[in-house]
């Protein structure tokens, strides 16, 4: 830990960072330390994707089976959170194998022998699971999709087709083919010549020889700029799935004579009760981004304390660098609390719809801000480090790069955001909880401003329907963090009671115009709220090594990263030079050392 933090205050803050679930979450921490790679320079992106899988498999030796982990919400969640932080190569596949396939095989399968027998291939990691949901010309707008699951009668299974090229699967993670998939296909279920709806279906796309299932062509595609996966466009033409895997959760059934019946009449419905498994990897994604954000924070302080400036002075002692590191994490701690809000309500619903819907709701209000937050906090790093940041040994621009992946990845959060909204709107109901007594005017403007705008939305306006859902999302954020401080002893509450209030007077004070025009805040008052933003910020700007010390993160968990140590030597060290040295200038041309950043 660096000097200056206060090792006593940093355990007692980490203890709310991990939310009660700190066994769960030193288990995960230790499993993924385990299989964490050194940045090597040159490596390939499929390379990479390739071995992220190992690291899958490495994880899950150490964790237990598959399904016990998907089944242990606290020890899952824990895991994305970890493994963007130590692993960011291996973050983005753990929603499709744990949350997607798995998850979504043990909620709607009906347990027969198929569907045991692919979990059971799962369990070790040795065969990863995939999720196939958006196509080429229906991103997030799934419910049009075109995939076809084509109902044979005679013969009791379906047959896969994609009728046209705006159908085909983009962009799964199948190309490599050393690496067998089992994956869950959306698809739009054809009996009898009608649409019955969008159903998940269950096919081993790829053997343990790398071969494709029958009926299933793959191209591989292009390198994305960040986050690499070994993405693919899928195209079916006749893939045979038995009725045995249509994984239709208990609400359609075939009959004797091949006729679909169902509890839910309504398509749209039907949809819903089978895709709900998309809320918890939404979650776990966008929380873990929040990880990925706290350590490059971390990072970024810890280098922050080190760097010298003119005449000396270490950069953090600048307030130009420390007051905005210092307004970015305050928003990090109301995310991570806006996060434990969401992953507790998701673990709290189990089987109670009324819950789910509930917890579901929370979940497309907290993904576009958790996600959104902490791109603006890696950015804020990534330029306060200058060209340290650059350097993928140091970590950043990985962590940009799976922040950058979830705010497409499970519903784009602009989609999300109007879907929330419009779902608000629609209720004229904002469900916020409750806040304590005397709570600071702050928090009580930023609920004012939800209520209005979710009581004047239109909800045909995608627009309006984003900005309500953005201001229910910074008030349940800044609501979670102020009633945190009320469950901790001093001094962390008192920390954190400033870390909310000034959280909360800045995202006012950002939409200071909107309370100006509404008459919720005048001039004078405008005028206080900054002077009180300067005085938390520059208050808690001492306690930065602390507050970031709290995140759990040390130099061993990021190996590569020089800044995490003494960047100076760590630079040096890989050059093998020395000094004083006799060597004429010029003379030696230094190779980087093995197992490190080189």
């Amino acid at each position: 830990m660096p000097e200056g933090a206060d090792t006593t205050l940093a355990r007692a803050l980490g203890d709310h960072i991990f939310s009660g679930a700190l066994p769960q979450s030193m288990r995960a921490r230790a499993a993924v330390a385990a299989v964490v790679q050194p940045v090597r320079s040159g490596a390939s992106f499929q390379d990479r994707a390739r071995a992220a899988c190992e690291q899958l498999r490495g994880v899950v030796s150490s964790l237990g089976s598959s399904s016990e982990i998907a089944g242990d919400l606290p020890l899952l969640f824990s895991l994305f959170d970890w493994s963007a932080v130590a692993a960011p190569d291996l973050f983005p596949i753990l929603s499709g194998h744990f949350t997607l396939t798995i998850g979504a095989v043990s909620r709607l399968g009906d347990g027969s022998p198929d569907q045991l027998a692919a979990l059971a291939e799962l369990e070790d990691a040795r065969r990863v699971g995939v999720f196939l949901l958006t196509e080429l010309g229906f991103g997030s707008n799934v419910l049009e999709l075109r995939t076809e699951a084509r109902w044979d009668a005679s013969r009791r299974s379906f047959t896969l087709h994609t009728p046209e090229p705006a159908a085909v699967k983009f962009m799964p993670n199948v190309a490599d083919e050393g690496v067998p998939r089992t994956t869950v296909i959306a698809a739009r279920l054809i009996a009898d010549g009608r649409d019955e709806g969008v159903f998940p279906f269950l096919l081993a796309l790829r053997d343990t020889e790398g071969a494709l299932a029958p009926g299933v062509s793959v191209w591989r595609m292009p390198d994305k700029g960040f986050c690499p996966m070994d993405n693919a466009m899928i195209r079916f033409d006749g893939a045979v799935v038995p009725e045995s895997s249509w994984l239709n959760g208990g609400i359609a059934a075939f009959d004797a004579d091949g006729h679909l019946s169902s509890a839910v009449p309504e398509l749209r419905e039907r949809f819903h009760r089978t895709i709900e498994q998309l809320q918890t990897g939404r979650v776990a994604l966008s929380a873990g981004t929040v990880a990925a954000a706290r350590a490059g924070m971390w990072l970024t302080v810890h280098y922050a304390a080190e760097r010298r400036t003119a005449g000396g002075t270490p950069m953090l002692a600048r307030d130009n660098v420390a007051v905005p590191l210092i307004l970015a994490t305050a928003r990090l701690y109301a995310a991570t609390a806006l996060a434990d809000a969401a992953r507790a309500a998701l673990a709290e619903a189990a089987e109670d719809s009324d819950r789910l819907r509930e917890a579901s709701l929370l979940a497309l209000l907290s993904k576009p801000l958790l996600s959104g937050t902490a791109l603006s906090a890696l950015q804020e790093c990534r330029e306060r480090m200058g060209a340290q940041g650059m350097f993928r040994a140091n970590m950043i621009t990985d962590y940009i790069g799976i922040t950058q992946a979830v705010i497409t990845a499970e519903g784009d959060n602009q989609v999300l955001r109007v879907a929330a909204g419009r779902a608000l709107a629609t209720a004229r109901r904002v469900p916020l909880p409750d806040l304590p007594q005397n709570t600071p005017r702050a928090h009580l403007l930023l609920d004012v401003r939800a209520h209005d705008l979710i009581a004047q939305a239109d909800p045909a306006s995608g627009y309006e329907s984003m900005k309500a859902s953005e201001a229910v999302a910074i008030s349940w954020a800044a609501g979670a963090l102020q009633r945190l401080q009320t469950k901790l002893p001093a001094p962390a509450s008192v920390l954190v009671e400033a870390l909310s209030q000034l959280y909360a007077t800045d995202q006012v004070l950002t939409h200071a115009a909107w309370y100006i025009a509404h008459g919720s805040l005048d001039a004078a008052e405008a005028g206080s709220l900054l002077a009180h933003r300067t005085e938390l910020a520059h208050a808690l700007a001492p306690h930065l090594l602390t507050l970031t010390a709290a995140f759990g993160v040390d130099a061993p968990l990021v190996p590569s990263a020089f800044v995490a140590e003494d960047y100076q030597e760590a630079w040096i060290s890989e050059t093998g030079w020395t000094w004083p040295h006799n060597a004429p200038a010029g003379s030696q041309t230094a190779e980087p050392r093995p197992g490190h950043a080189g």
